[in-house]
């Protein structure tokens, strides 16, 4: 019953002695653990899924005609018109009606200063079809109030297209500034050789705002904002509204009151301009989107969801704002995307995880498999894991980055021991040769090509490294000494990429097969690494990291090409009634 404990020697007999048994890799009876765990994660997920729709997807009348709509489906073209202000209060009216020639102006009121931002001229709500969904403001001058450290509010206000008439159809307020210390101001930074380069165009805006204030918070705006309406052309269910809790938007004759769409997580609050006399915001985009009422109640969930995960259990405002960003700024399918892309990307991970521990662990004859590999696969890890550290942004990606290292420990481990010798140090570090390590006397003529191959790959990128650490170190301020050494090593180590993994391609060159390799692993982890490509271009993530995801591809693809070149041919038993074996390439 319990093949494995046979295995072990505690049962004196086993027919299956050898095979992974339920207690192992495999569940009872012969079921694999890891497709029960798979399958029930997907299952979870799906589920998940299934139920965040259920919420977030309104729910149709079943009769048109009894159903609740949206009030301004059938309304003619609208014109939407965006104003800062100090106050939370209504626009005045004068200023709403004079919109068309006020834009870039300033009307101050008893409640305070007004700035006409810009207008999103004949939208129609049905369609969402305007003459401009996009307006650009270049170096963006606030009247000097504006400036004073204060609380600054986003109104976004949709009226009649006719000039005569002023009367708000929708308002929509939010504040939209944040007082806060941009990342450059929290730490100092400096040109390390002491006087700016030649060029240097003299102090940017956060410099000026450091020199004045300090690191005190500084009231900050977003770069980019999204406004639009929150559209609905379905006849809804008046009960399922109410039991969702948005009896207050049903109006009379059956009329659903939607608020306006308002967007400021496009930029992540540690992007914000800073608001200070004598500086320039270098821009700000405006953006007209509309978005149905099912993708609005999600973001709504989502967001909440995330703001009480930062209070609660302590995620960074960087990862937060990066999921943030995803799914406000996307449609349906990108957020659908990037959750199917979410959900694939941990499984591969688990699946390459789990198939490299059991490929090594059950390892004893090591021909083939490069230490060099692993050594300086482990020395990229630490160079990475100190450049997110210092970066000071995400935490997750630490925690990848210390449990990679802590598995390439474990295989230099396997993979390698420490020696005698006669001379100082006394010991030395060897690769283990295995059970099997007989008769491959060519490997110690490989181990040395190996070398060569290093030395002679380290001359052609020294220079290169060189330069480009140089050149950082004049035209770059940083934070220390430190800083500069960890930031330039994590970058050549990025652009060396192909030096930690070419000594296994080269040994493969040398065998002529590519046997050795853990492929089922290779494969997973391939096919996480393509995942990764479409992750990085979803999220945020440090450049540098974001960058050599694309490194992996093109090593993995050489050695799929190495597999074919070295396939090995397959002796086969022929049906045929001679007996006579036939060859099978495979």
């Amino acid at each position: 019953l319990f093949p494995c404990l046979a295995e072990a020697g505690c049962v004196p007999s086993c027919p299956r002695a050898g095979v992974a048994c339920g207690l192992c890799a495999h569940g009872m009876m012969g079921i694999p653990i890891n497709k029960l765990l798979i399958t029930g994660v997907l299952l979870y997920f799906c589920y998940e899924l299934y139920n965040l729709y259920l919420f977030c997807q309104p729910v149709s009348a079943a009769n048109p005609d009894d159903g609740v709509k949206w009030d301004l489906l059938d309304e003619p073209p609208l014109d939407i018109a965006v104003y800062l202000s100090l106050s939370g209060s209504h626009p005045p009216e004068e200023f709403i009606k004079d919109r068309r020639r006020a834009s870039g102006q300033t009307r101050k009121t008893p409640a305070g200063h007004y700035y006409l931002l810009g207008i999103f001229d004949s939208v129609t709500p049905r369609t969402g079809e305007a003459a401009n969904h996009e307006i650009r403001l270049e170096a963006l001058k606030l009247p000097g109030a504006f400036y004073n450290n204060g609380t600054l509010w986003l109104h976004s206000v949709a009226v009649p297209h006719s000039p005569e008439d002023a009367t708000p159809l929708r308002h929509e307020v939010a504040r939209i500034s944040r007082h806060q210390v941009q990342p450059d101001r929290k730490v100092k930074k400096r040109f390390l050789l002491g006087a700016p380069p030649w060029g240097h165009t003299g102090p940017s805006d956060v410099e000026k705002v450091e020199a004045a204030i300090g690191d005190a918070p500084i009231s900050s705006l977003p770069r980019t904002i999204e406004v639009g309406f929150v559209i609905e052309d379905r006849a809804l269910d008046k009960d399922a509204l109410a039991a969702r809790g948005y009896e207050n938007m049903i109006m009379s004759r059956n009329r659903l009151r939607l608020p306006m769409f308002l967007n400021t997580l496009v930029s992540p609050r540690d992007e914000y301009a800073p608001l200070f006399k004598g500086t320039e915001i270098p821009s700000m985009e405006l953006r007209l989107r509309h978005v149905g009422m099912g993708l609005w109640t999600m973001q709504q969930q989502l967001t909440m969801a995330f703001d009480e995960a930062e209070q609660l259990y302590g995620i960074n405002e960087y990862d937060s704002d990066s999921f943030k960003q995803m799914f406000n700024g996307s449609t349906p399918l990108k957020v659908l995307l990037f959750y199917t892309i979410a959900i694939l990307h941990l499984i591969f991970e688990y699946l390459a995880l789990a198939s490299d521990i059991s490929f090594w662990r059950k390892k004893t004859s090591f021909e083939g498999l490069s230490s060099s590999s692993v050594v300086l696969q482990a020395c990229m890890t630490i160079i990475m894991f100190l450049y997110v550290q210092e970066q000071r942004q995400t935490k997750f990606v630490m925690y990848i980055l210390g449990f990679r290292f802590l598995l390439q420990l474990w295989k230099l481990y396997k993979l390698t021991k420490l020696e005698l010798s006669s001379g100082f140090p006394f010991v030395r570090w060897v690769s283990r040769g295995g059970a099997e390590q007989n008769g491959l006397e060519e490997l110690q003529d490989i181990d040395a090509s190996e070398r060569k191959c290093m030395r002679t790959l380290v001359l052609v990128l020294l220079p290169v490294f060189l330069a480009f650490c140089g050149y950082r170190l004049v035209h770059v301020k940083f934070r220390s000494w430190y800083s500069w050494v960890v930031l330039s090593l994590a970058v050549s180590a990025q652009i060396g990429g192909f030096v930690v993994m070419t000594p296994q391609v080269f040994m493969n060159w040398r065998l002529k097969s590519v046997e050795h390799l853990p492929w089922e692993a290779l494969t997973y982890q391939a096919i996480n690494t393509f995942i990764d490509d479409i992750f990085s271009m979803c999220i945020r993530m440090p450049e540098i990291q974001k960058y050599s995801v694309f490194r992996d591809d093109i090593i993995f693809i050489i050695c799929c090409v190495q597999r074919w070149l070295y396939r090995k041919p397959r002796v086969e038993v022929a049906a045929a009634s001679d007996g006579a074996p036939k060859q099978k390439d495979e």
